[in-house]
């Protein structure tokens, strides 16, 4: 007879009880990472933690001064206290607490997303405890926040969704009440401020300042505003802002890797505003890269870290952007006649130096990417690849006229493989497609509008604009662009010659934008490289797909008729009007 089976003994090891909630529900080992796990990451799961005493001590030392270096700075354990910020009753009043939660979880979320998670989950909380105008910034988006949950906003939860919003209701809520109280004060506080201490206010203050009054201002869409905060901040900064072609023994020390973060953050965005997006205009005319030489960031070695690797490509890119945005701003202030002869010589050696190190670059991150065996940074590397292939194609011509635009149909097949790494990337990432994708998105989302609005093949247009729209969110002006390019799509192809090709004087660019008083009408001037505008009118409520099948129809008007009139109450959702300006080569069929 067998003796009965002992039972073995459970090896009695400690709990782990400091993973985050998810994967404790989930009842899944949590690699605890900061502010989201790697699980969670993967899954697109929202991933919290709960506070502990611990928290509580290391959230009083980052109430202290900044650490006297980036060495002292990366001993912290950023991460952990960043992610477990609370307030405490005795810093805030009782609505500011639920304000201040919001935006430390949600927005801070949202925007971390895309990186620069010292700046947003670190330096900026940080700040709101030293300083009142950051912390009244900080109140003033988290109340902004709570008003645009859904019971706030039951008229975003229609079937049909707008082609934007419009945050403008008839009776303003107490959340959006207060929003204002807070932002006006953090103004008023700031001017006073300035005008007491003057040009004593460090560089730093106004940088964070200026972030958070353009983010504030850009979740409502008054892209206005946005322009000429945007370009205010540029120019009182341009003594002071980190200049990513230079080396960093160069650059005055900064003690901050957020502030640092700040500084990139607030170039990019401004560059591609202007190079990008017709809401800039200021920016656009403004000169203040002007001074900036060509980009000259060495590749790193192949041993450093992917966080160095990453660091010195986005120096390298924003570098390159600046350059690229200095020979569009020349590629449009010169006579057409004489580009070739004047401009195109000048710059061809810098073109040269630009687009041998793109290609080292891509090269580079490319073999990154294939050799990756993390799948989380492997995703990284293809975000990185998808940007430096869109440069790669971008610094490959001095930028004549015709030149330009036949270089984006002779690079076809490098843009198809952009855009494919593209759809892999946001296909294995589902928490872009389940959640609001980041506000500040300045890593694929700009490569792709290049992609969808330089490159003339009407499939890889359109995917360009497919992935741009998983990219968009509810973000005012994402949804604007969008709209805006695949109206000006559509109109070039109705000039697609029997060859399949689209004539260089039937390309446009989007070379202005207005709103009517209550926003509900976009105005979008495209103006041809031979001089000829169209002014298109779209609604709010405009259906994309309806707008597409009526070009056909807009083809074959007469050049002196226009279909509706702005004036008629808005009976069409798309109005079209043509003037000239210049010389005209050619006529359009419109």
């Amino acid at each position: 007879m067998t003796a009965p089976s002992v039972p073995r003994k459970r090896a009695c090891r400690p709990k782990v009880r400091s993973g985050c909630l998810t994967c404790k529900q989930r009842r899944v080992k949590c690699d605890e990472g900061r502010p989201t796990c790697r699980r969670c990451l993967k899954n697109g799961l929202v991933c919290k933690y709960e506070s502990s005493e611990r928290d509580q001590s290391e959230r009083q030392s980052q109430r202290k001064i900044l650490p006297a270096s980036k060495a002292a700075a990366k001993e912290q354990s950023v991460g952990l206290v960043l992610s477990t910020t609370k307030p405490r009753h005795s810093d805030f009043d009782e609505p500011e607490i639920l304000y201040f939660d919001l935006f430390r979880t949600a927005v801070v979320e949202n925007l971390c997303m895309n990186g620069y998670t010292n700046l947003w989950s670190r330096t900026v909380l940080r700040e709101s405890f030293r300083d009142e105008c950051v912390r009244d910034c900080v109140l003033a988006i988290g109340a902004l926040c709570r008003n645009l949950k859904p019971d706030q906003r039951p008229q975003l939860l229609e079937e049909k969704q707008p082609l934007w919003m419009v945050l403008v209701p008839t009776v303003k809520t107490k959340f959006e009440r207060d929003a204002y109280h807070y932002f006006n004060k953090a103004i008023s506080r700031f001017r006073t401020r300035l005008e007491r201490e003057g040009s004593a206010v460090p560089s730093r203050t106004i940088l964070i300042l200026s972030l958070l009054f353009i983010m504030f201002e850009a979740v409502q869409g008054n892209t206005e505003s946005v322009d000429k905060l945007m370009c205010h901040a540029v120019m009182a900064l341009k003594g002071s802002m980190h200049r990513p072609c230079e080396n960093d023994s160069t650059v005055t020390a900064i003690d901050d890797e957020g502030v640092q973060e700040a500084d990139f953050l607030l170039t990019r965005l401004s560059g591609y505003s202007a190079l990008l997006s017709p809401f800039h205009p200021s920016l656009f005319h403004s000169q203040v890269y002007r001074q900036i030489g060509i980009p000259n960031t060495a590749l790193p070695k192949w041993s450093e870290s992917p966080q160095q690797i990453q660091i010195a490509f986005e120096k390298y890119t924003t570098a390159t952007m600046i350059w690229c945005f200095r020979k569009y701003q020349d590629f449009l202030s010169v006579n057409l006649e004489t580009y070739e002869s004047d401009l195109v010589k000048d710059c061809g050696v810098q073109q040269q130096t630009v687009s041998v190190l793109t290609k080292d670059w891509t090269e580079f991150i490319a073999k990154k990417a294939d050799r990756e065996k993390d799948p989380i940074q492997r995703l990284t590397w293809k975000r990185m690849l998808v940007e430096a292939k869109m440069y790669n194609v971008y610094t490959s011509s001095c930028y004549g006229v015709e030149e330009y635009h036949r270089m984006w149909d002779a690079r076809l097949d490098e843009c198809r493989e952009a855009l494919e790494i593209a759809e892999c990337v946001l296909n294995e990432v589902p928490m872009v497609l389940e959640n609001k994708p980041p506000l500040f998105e300045d890593k694929m989302l700009p490569a792709l509008r290049c992609f969808a609005s330089a490159c003339r093949d009407y499939k890889t247009r359109k995917k360009a604009l497919e992935l741009c729209r998983r990219l968009t969110g509810p973000w005012f002006e994402n949804r604007a662009v969008l709209a805006g390019l695949t109206v000006m799509i559509e109109l070039e192809e109705q000039d697609r010659d029997a060859d399949g090709f689209i004539p260089i004087w039937a390309r446009n660019q989007w070379a202005e934008t207005s709103w009517s008083e209550d926003r509900t009408e976009m105005r979008m001037v495209l103006q041809s490289v031979t001089g000829v505008r169209r002014e298109i009118f779209i609604r709010q409520d405009a259906d994309l797909d309806d707008l597409v099948t009526r070009f056909e129809k807009l083809s074959a008007q007469d050049d002196s008729d226009s279909v509706g009139s702005p004036d008629q109450g808005g009976s069409s959702p798309i109005v079209i009007y043509k003037s000239e300006i210049g010389r005209r080569i050619c006529s359009n069929p419109f």
